[in-house]
């Protein structure tokens, strides 16, 4: 089961450990690291809302691929 994350919109795989037929609790987004409470219903999400946003900084290969990317663009390659 996966469930859209409402800070940055990545599905969130939801852990074959918890009982998606009757669960009330936190799961943690992977992408952005923010922390969501879900309540699940045969299967169902019933509701679900943010405890905590967070932003994960970018990686490294990301600032790298940014910073060529703005070279490229103003001629200093």
């Amino acid at each position: 089961m996966e469930i859209e994350c409402l800070v940055c919109g990545n599905n969130i795989k939801v852990s074959e450990y918890i009982d998606t037929d009757d669960y009330d609790g936190q799961v943690a987004c992977e992408e952005c690291g923010s922390l969501l409470h879900i309540k699940l219903k045969d299967s169902k999400i019933n509701e679900y809302d943010v405890v905590e946003k967070k932003f994960r900084s970018p990686k490294a290969d990301d600032l790298l691929q940014m910073w060529k990317e703005i070279e490229r663009q103003f001629g200093r390659e």
